[in-house]
């Protein structure tokens, strides 16, 4: 008996760790987990998308607004061009992010599912008979089954793994410098500034007496004014903007291609085992 376990300790081993992963898989407390920080993820992606799609109308509410000097037409929009097309492309971004996020929680909701964890369980029973169990010419038949059984291991805590690292990286490594909550405060700021901007550029407009709207007309600092009103609430709108774009994109792009280039290589590794 100690001789047969002296012989087969590899096999053993493989046993006690099979059955600790099937344990932990059917134990439920790391999905939990997994589930809720996609959760909050996806819901702080979708205040952030309608931060951005709000900003989008009341710049485009701004654009237009114009105010008329003779022979000329000033678009005050035409100042807040480039923040419109920024905040466009940022919504993009934003559709994306929501996107991998919402494939992150379909296939995390694959792994997890009862009837995965009842293949799993088949699997590494059959895995664990065929250790010590050998057929007449199951050589082929088992590598394969003993690759997609390792597989199947590996997509059971490799997705649920990856709501953790993004958890992780975000936290320690992300948030002190791209914190999502304040960007996206200042962009709700910028919003605001830029509506009450317009909001009191019409209420003037429709509440000055006839002689007054003519002296307007040819007064240039009070169009200087605007312009400056408008260039200073919209200002480091860029800055916090792209900081959203670089961490949605590390987070919910960067993050899952690095994943799946992980999981190829490690499929194709197994695939490629040979019996020594």
């Amino acid at each position: 008996m100690k001789e047969f376990i002296i012989n087969n300790w590899n096999k053993f081993l493989l046993t006690f760790l099979s059955f600790i992963a099937l344990f932990i898989a059917l134990s439920f407390s790391i999905d939990e987990s997994a589930k809720a920080l996609i959760d909050d993820s996806f819901k702080e992606a979708v205040i952030v998308f309608g931060s951005a799609k709000a900003l989008n109308a009341v710049i485009s509410l701004a654009q237009g607004t114009e105010l008329s000097l003779p022979f000329v037409v000033v678009a005050i929009g035409e100042v807040l061009d480039p923040i419109n097309d920024l905040v466009e492309q940022f919504a993009l971004v934003m559709l994306a992010s929501l996107t991998s996020l919402g494939i992150q929680k379909i296939l995390l909701g694959f792994v997890t599912n009862e009837i995965y964890n009842a293949i799993l369980l088949i699997f590494i029973i059959i895995f664990n008979i065929w250790l010590f169990k050998r057929f007449k010419k199951d050589e082929g038949l088992r590598g394969l089954f003993f690759k997609v059984t390792f597989v199947l291991l590996f997509l059971r805590f490799a997705i649920p793994m990856i709501s953790y690292v993004n958890d992780i990286s975000y936290n320690y490594f992300v948030k002190p410098e791209y914190n999502i909550e304040k960007l996206n405060e200042n962009i709700v700021r910028v919003k605001n500034n830029v509506s009450e901007v317009t909001k009191k550029t019409i209420e003037q407009k429709e509440n000055n007496s006839f002689l007054e709207k003519v002296m307007e007309k040819f007064d240039s600092n009070y169009y200087e004014k605007k312009i400056d009103e408008y260039t200073v609430a919209v200002d480091n709108s860029s800055e916090y903007i792209i900081d959203l774009i670089i961490v949605f994109i590390f987070q919910t792009i960067i993050l899952p291609i690095v994943f799946l280039f992980i999981l190829y290589f490690f499929i194709k590794s197994i695939f490629n085992i040979r019996r020594t």
